[in-house]
């Protein structure tokens, strides 16, 4: 297992800019670099790979500075997002590939190679050929190929992009297994919130270049520090109000906060509870699988609530005119 650490890491073209002060992969930890297109999230993948350089900072692994190595030096190990299978290779040369490269004995690479094809669970495909696979097995392929080195470091850039919602379901959790059985260090790229917070330890936010907050999954979802972060992992309710006595308040709805003056009041929609009463008018709502989705308007407010079928006071069929509302979780930003 290794630590990697990015200092004052700095990668500029003429119309972008990558900037990271300080990010660090700890040791076993499953980091995901989390953020839109074009934040930089796979340039700092590169750099931590050597294949790009960064103009300024530099790049630890294990508190040594390995800007200078070559990726093949590096103890690495990736999966990109288009597999890069050799076509006219089976599935046990493609995997093999890599062992073949350091001259292992015969032997010791058809032990290592029948290791990560089972690993991935692949056994019996080995004279296959990546044409006669599904998009999901081929993805298999190539994290097999990446593991059967034994890297110190695994990266996987939107590994799983180009397949359908389900293969894509089951695939992350096979990852996550894999990493946690492994014990090795991962560093992964997505745009997918809902990927991100399903298998990393921690996730690191991007936009524009920048880390905006790095986190659990839970403590950014609940406990965003700025508003990129609030709305970019979910449906999000952010009021601007004015705090006075520690108090502020729209309507009956009040937040108790530390400090008076103009405040942005945080919370998911999940946190907000209804029940009959005079509070909000219920403006309409969305019945979704399971849970229904109410936008309500308090005062010249307009919030989102989202609950559980089960959880409501009342049927879907009556649903009232009016609710009050009680916000069990929110936080301040900034």
């Amino acid at each position: 297992m290794v630590r990697v650490e990015l200092r004052n890491v700095v990668r500029a073209w003429e119309d972008f800019r990558l900037t990271i002060e300080y990010l660090e992969a700890r040791d076993g930890e499953f980091l995901t670099l989390l953020g839109p297109s074009g934040c930089g999230k796979t340039t700092t993948l590169r750099i931590i790979a050597g294949f790009e350089k960064p103009d300024t900072g530099e790049i630890l692994f294990d508190g040594k500075v390995v800007n200078e190595l070559p990726p093949y030096e590096r103890g690495i190990g990736i999966v990109f997002q288009d597999y890069a299978l050799f076509p006219h290779m089976t599935v046990f040369k493609n995997v093999a590939f890599g062992l073949e490269m350091k001259r292992l004995p015969k032997a010791e690479i058809e032990r290592k190679v029948r290791w990560a094809l089972e690993l991935v669970g692949l056994e019996g495909l080995e004279n296959r050929y990546p044409e006669q696979l599904s998009g999901g097995q081929q993805q298999r392929v190539a994290l097999a190929r990446a593991l059967v080195v034994e890297p110190d470091v695994l990266l996987l850039d939107e590994p799983l992009s180009n397949l359908d919602a389900k293969i894509r379901e089951r695939l992350r959790g096979e990852i996550r297994r894999i990493q946690r059985e492994l014990g090795i260090t991962t560093i992964y790229v997505t745009h997918d919130q809902e990927e991100a917070m399903a298998i990393s330890d921690r996730i690191a936010v991007m936009n524009f270049g920048k880390v905006e907050q790095v986190g659990k999954p839970l403590e950014l979802y609940y406990r965003p520090k700025t508003e990129f972060v609030a709305r970019f992992l979910g449906l999000s309710n952010i009021l601007e109000l004015k705090a006075k006595d520690g108090k502020a308040c729209i309507g009956g709805l009040c937040f108790y906060v530390e400090r008076d003056g103009k405040v942005r009041v945080f919370f998911r929609p999940e946190s907000v509870y209804v029940k009959p009463g005079e509070m909000a008018e219920v403006v309409d709502y969305e019945l979704l699988p399971g849970r229904i989705r109410l936008r309500l308007k308090i005062g010249d407010e307009l919030i989102l609530a989202e609950r559980f079928l089960d959880e409501l006071p009342f049927s879907v069929e009556e649903l009232p005119a009016r609710v009050d509302v009680d916000v069990r979780s929110f936080s301040i930003l900034g």
